[in-house]
C-alpha cells in the first residue's frame, strides 16, 4: 500500500487509501515524539526537536502548526490556505519546500544540504510565517488555487465534522470560497505563534546544532491570543446518506474515540488493525461480516484520537439490515473501548517510529508533529469519548436504505446486548500458583447428538484445541470432551513483565478465539476426526460403545462422549461446521483458576465474554432432551483381537437426571471397588482346593451424566473363567439388591470417595473441572438410601452385560 502524507496530526494509519476488498490493512507510522534531545530554547522561541542520524544524503527541517479552534466552521480551509501561503512565499525566495494542510493543522518540510543551508531555510521560514498578509502579494494566487481544489473535496455530511477532526483529513466545510486577505491575516496571526508551532531537524549532530543555534538567535516569536481548541463531540450516533461513498446497498461504520494521550491512541491502532486480532476475527464471525477498511490514530494538542472504519457489503445486508449493521457497530464500539482502556502506550513508541523513517523529511516531520501534540498536558477527562457514524446507501433495485430511526433503535438494542454478559463465569483465586487455568465449554455437552452423529462435539473440541495450541506459545491446550461439556482447557504461566490482567486476557483470548470465534480449519477437523476414529476402534472404546448403545439407544455419546465409529465415520465437514456454529451460539460457561487476584479472574471472564457473538433478544439455551427409549437390558457380544484378554461390563442404568440416584451409585461403586471391596471378596480369593481367582482385574464406577448414566462393573480375566466371574458378580449384585450392604461397607465407601476427592484436590485440572461443573459438595447417602437404591436399580433382569472375547485361532477349541 502506498503511504500518504496526511494533513492532520497523524500518528498511526492503517489501510486508508486504495484498499481492495481482498487486501488486508497494512500498518504504517506517521508521527512520533522526539528521538533525540529536545532543545531548551530561550524564552520566546518554539520548541525544537533534534533527530540525530547519519548516512542521509541530506538533512531535513520541518515545522508543524496547529490551527485547532480557528474558524472551525471552515473545515480544513484555514490550514490549507496558510500552508499554501507559506509554501508560495518560500518558493518566491527560491526555497524548495512542501507544505500540506488538513482539518486541524499544517506542516512544512524541506531538505537541507548543510548547516548553513538549514539556518538559511529556518530564517526564511520564520519570515514567511510571520510576514503580514498584503492585499496584492503574489502568494494569494496559490492560496486561491489550493482553496478551489479543497472545495472539490467537501465533507460528505456536516454531521461528520467530528470524524474529520479526529482523522485530520482535508475536507471543505461551510463556506469553501477562498479567504480574503483580511481573513487570511486573521488566521495567520492566530496560528503562527508560540504554543502553536514546533520545529524539528533530522540529520547529523552538526546539522542539529546549527539549527538549534540559529533558532536561539532569532528574534522572539509572537505569542498570539489564546484560541480555545474546537470541542470534541459528546458520545453520539450519527446516521447519514452514504450513496456515492460506498456501493449501492452497502454500509460504512466509523467509530471514533478520543484517548487521554496521543501515545495511547497510537498504541491501540495496530491491535485494531491486526487481521488476526480480536476485532477482525470477531467481525468475521457475524451474520454480516464487516471488513476493517482503516484504522487511523492521530495526535492533537489536547490528546489523541482513533478512527476505525468498517465496510459491510450489500449482499450481506439484503435482509435484516438494521440489526446486522447495529450488531457490527456495537461490536466495534465495544472493541474500541476495550483496547483504549487496556492498551499500554510504549514510552519509546514514537522514537521507534522516527527511527523507521527512511527519508529524513519524514523523520523531521513526525518529530515536529509529536512535539507540538505533547506541548500541552492531556485532558483531565478520565474516560475516552466514543462517537459512532453509520452511512448507508440506497440499493440499485431502488430499495430504500434503512431509516435513521430504525437504525438508531437497533444500535441501542445491540449496544445493550453487548453490555450484558452472555457467558456464565465461575472463578476462584488460588494465589501463588504457577499458572492460570481456564476451561471454556458448552454446558450442553453431547445432548444435541444422536446415533448418527455421535462424536461431532468431540471433533469440534479436539479441532479447536489443536487450533489454539498452534498459537499458544508456552501455554498448554487440551480438548475437554465430556457428556456435560464440549470445549477446551488452557493453562500457562505469565510471561516476563506480563501483568496478571494481561496474562489472564491472553489465556482467555486463546480459548475464546478457538471455540467461540474462529472457524475451524478443515485440516485440523480431519486430523481430529482421524485421531478420534483411531481411539474408537480400541477394545475398551468398542466395549463402551456397545454399552452406550444399550443404555441410551438413540444417543450413545451421552455415555461415551468421544463418539462411536459409526458416528465419526458419518461426520461430514458441513456437519462439523454446523456443530461448531451451535457451540459458538451458546450457551457457554467459563471457569477460571486465577493465580493472582480477583481482578485477574474477572478480566479472564470478561475477555471470553467479549468474543461471543450475540444478537438482541437472543438467549442461548441447550436443546430439550427428547423422550428416551428405555435401556435395553440383555447380553451383548464383542469380538476382540486374538490374544487379547477377555472382558465384561455389567451395568445398571440410572434414571435420567437424578442427582440422588447418582450419589447413591457412586457410593455403591466405591463399596464394590478396591482391593478390600465387595468385588475383591467375591472374585479374588482362592478356594480350598487352590482354584485360581475368577478375574485378573476388576473395577466399579459410574459413567455418563445427566440423561444417561450407569453404574458399571468391569471384569478382565481369562476366557475360560469369564463366564464364572460374570455369574459371581451378578450373584453379588443380587445380594446387594436384597440388603447385603452393611455399615462397614458404607464407611469403606466413604473412605474411598474421600481419598478420590483428596487426590483430585491436588490436581489443578480436576479442581478446574469441578469449578466448571459447580456441583455441590458430595454428601454420602445413608445406609437406608443405599439399600433403597440397590433394591430399585440392581435387579438382575435389568442388567446390561457386554462380553468381549478374542477371536478363535483356526482349529482351536473353546
Amino acid at each position: 500500500m502506498k503511504q500518504r502524507r496526511r494533513a492532520g496530526l497523524l500518528a498511526m494509519g492503517l489501510a486508508a487509501a486504495g484498499c481492495g476488498a481482498s487486501r488486508a490493512p497494512v500498518a504504517h507510522t506517521v508521527g512520533p515524539r522526539p528521538v533525540a534531545a529536545v532543545a531548551a530554547p530561550d524564552a520566546g522561541r518554539p520548541k525544537l526537536t533534534s533527530v540525530v542520524r547519519d548516512g542521509d544524503g541530506a538533512g531535513a527541517l520541518a515545522i508543524a502548526v496547529s490551527t485547532e479552534g480557528i474558524a472551525d466552521d471552515r473545515g480544513a480551509l484555514v490550514a490549507v490556505a496558510l500552508a499554501a501561503l507559506v509554501e508560495e512565499r518560500l518558493a518566491n525566495r527560491g526555497i524548495e519546500a512542501s507544505a500540506v494542510g488538513g482539518w486541524n493543522g499544517w506542516r512544512l518540510r524541506a531538505l537541507v544540504a548543510s548547516p548553513g543551508d538549514a539556518a538559511r531555510i529556518l530564517f526564511a521560514a520564520r519570515e514567511a510565517l510571520l510576514q503580514p498578509v498584503a492585499g496584492d502579494e503574489p502568494a494569494l494566487a496559490a492560496v486561491a488555487r489550493k482553496a478551489a481544489a479543497l472545495a472539490r473535496h467537501p465533507l460528505p455530511d456536516t454531521s461528520l465534522r467530528g470524524i474529520a477532526r479526529c482523522t485530520g483529513e482535508a475536507y471543505a466545510s461551510g463556506d469553501a470560497s477562498p479567504p480574503s486577505p483580511t481573513e487570511l491575516e486573521t488566521w495567520r496571526v492566530a496560528a503562527h505563534g508560540l504554543g502553536r508551532i514546533a520545529v524539528a531537524v533530522a540529520g547529523d549532530a552538526g546539522l542539529a546544532g546549527a539549527v538549534a543555534d540559529a533558532l536561539a538567535h532569532t528574534a522572539p516569536w509572537p505569542r498570539p491570543s489564546p484560541t480555545p481548541p474546537a470541542l470534541w463531540p459528546d458520545d453520539s450516533t450519527v446516521i447519514y446518506e452514504a450513496s456515492g461513498e460506498v456501493a449501492p446497498g452497502a454500509a460504512r461504520i466509523v467509530v471514533t474515540a478520543r484517548a487521554l494521550t496521543a501515545a495511547r491512541a497510537v498504541a491501540v491502532a495496530p491491535a485494531l488493525g491486526d487481521t488476526r486480532g480480536a476485532l477482525a476475527l470477531r467481525l468475521a464471525g457475524l451474520d454480516a461480516p464487516a471488513r476493517v477498511r482503516s484504522v487511523i490514530a492521530t495526535a492533537h494538542v489536547d490528546g489523541g484520537c482513533v478512527a476505525l472504519t468498517l465496510d459491510l457489503a450489500a449482499p450481506d445486508l439484503a435482509s435484516s439490515a438494521p440489526e446486522r449493521i447495529a450488531t457490527a457497530a456495537a461490536l466495534a464500539r465495544q472493541e474500541m473501548s476495550v483496547e483504549i482502556a487496556d492498551g499500554a502506550a510504549r514510552p519509546d513508541g514514537a522514537d521507534e517510529s522516527a527511527r523507521r523513517a527512511a527519508d529524513p523529511r519524514d523523520a523531521a516531520e513526525r518529530a515536529a508533529w509529536w512535539a507540538l501534540a505533547s506541548s500541552r498536558g492531556p485532558s483531565s477527562d478520565p474516560e475516552p469519548r466514543l462517537a459512532l457514524a453509520v452511512g448507508v446507501a440506497t440499493a440499485r433495485s431502488g430499495v430504500e436504505a434503512p431509516k435513521a430511526d430504525a437504525l438508531r433503535a437497533a444500535i441501542d438494542r445491540a449496544a445493550l446486548a453487548w453490555r450484558s454478559p452472555i457467558v456464565e463465569g465461575r472463578a476462584r483465586v488460588e494465589r501463588g500458583q504457577g499458572e492460570t487455568w481456564l476451561l471454556l465449554a458448552s454446558p450442553c455437552g453431547t445432548r444435541p447428538e444422536a446415533f448418527g452423529d455421535a462424536g461431532l462435539g468431540a471433533t469440534v473440541a479436539a479441532a479447536a484445541a489443536a487450533q489454539a495450541e498452534s498459537e499458544a506459545g508456552d501455554a498448554r491446550v487440551e480438548p475437554f470432551i465430556d457428556a456435560e461439556g464440549i470445549g477446551v482447557v488452557i493453562h500457562g504461566p505469565a510471561r516476563p513483565a506480563e501483568t496478571p490482567v494481561a496474562h489472564a486476557r491472553r489465556i482467555a483470548d486463546l480459548a475464546a478465539r478457538a471455540l467461540a470465534a474462529i472457524p475451524l480449519d478443515p485440516a485440523r477437523v480431519d486430523a481430529a476426526r482421524t485421531l478420534l476414529l483411531a481411539g474408537s476402534t480400541e477394545a475398551e472404546s468398542r466395549l463402551f460403545a456397545v454399552l452406550a448403545g444399550a443404555v441410551a439407544p438413540e444417543h450413545p455419546s451421552w455415555l461415551t462422549p468421544s463418539g462411536t465409529v459409526f458416528g465419526l465415520m458419518s461426520a461430514t465437514a458441513d456437519a462439523v461446521a454446523t456443530r461448531a456454529g451451535a457451540v459458538r451460539a451458546g450457551p457457554l460457561r467459563v471457569a477460571v483458576l486465577a493465580d493472582a487476584d480477583a481482578t485477574q479472574a474477572a478480566a479472564a471472564v470478561s475477555a471470553v465474554d467479549r468474543w461471543v457473538a450475540r444478537r438482541p433478544g437472543d438467549a442461548g439455551s441447550c436443546p430439550s432432551v427428547p423422550t428416551l427409549s428405555s435401556p435395553r437390558a440383555g447380553t451383548y457380544a464383542v469380538d476382540l483381537p486374538i490374544g487379547a484378554p477377555s472382558e465384561a461390563l455389567i451395568a445398571a442404568a440410572l434414571p435420567p437426571d437424578d442427582a440422588a440416584a447418582r450419589r447413591a451409585a457412586l457410593a455403591v461403586a466405591a463399596a464394590l471397588d478396591g482391593p478390600d471391596g465387595l468385588l475383591a471378596r467375591a472374585l479374588a480369593a482362592e478356594d480350598d482346593a487352590g482354584a485360581p481367582r475368577l478375574a485378573r482385574a476388576w473395577s466399579a464406577n459410574v459413567v455418563g451424566a445427566g440423561p444417561a448414566a450407569a453404574l458399571v462393573v468391569r471384569l478382565v480375566g481369562a476366557d475360560g473363567s469369564l463366564d464364572s466371574a460374570v455369574a459371581q458378580t451378578r450373584a453379588l449384585l443380587d445380594r446387594v439388591r436384597q440388603g447385603a450392604l452393611r455399615d462397614e461397607d458404607r464407611a469403606r465407601a466413604d473412605a474411598v470417595l474421600a481419598r478420590a476427592r483428596a487426590a483430585g484436590a491436588l490436581d489443578p485440572r480436576a479442581r478446574l473441572v469441578d469449578l466448571w461443573r459447580g456441583e455441590p459438595p458430595y454428601v454420602l447417602p445413608s445406609l437406608d438410601e443405599l439399600r433403597s437404591f440397590a433394591a430399585a436399580r440392581l435387579r438382575d433382569d435389568g442388567l446390561i452385560i457386554v462380553a468381549a472375547r478374542p477371536g478363535r485361532v483356526a482349529g482351536a477349541r473353546r
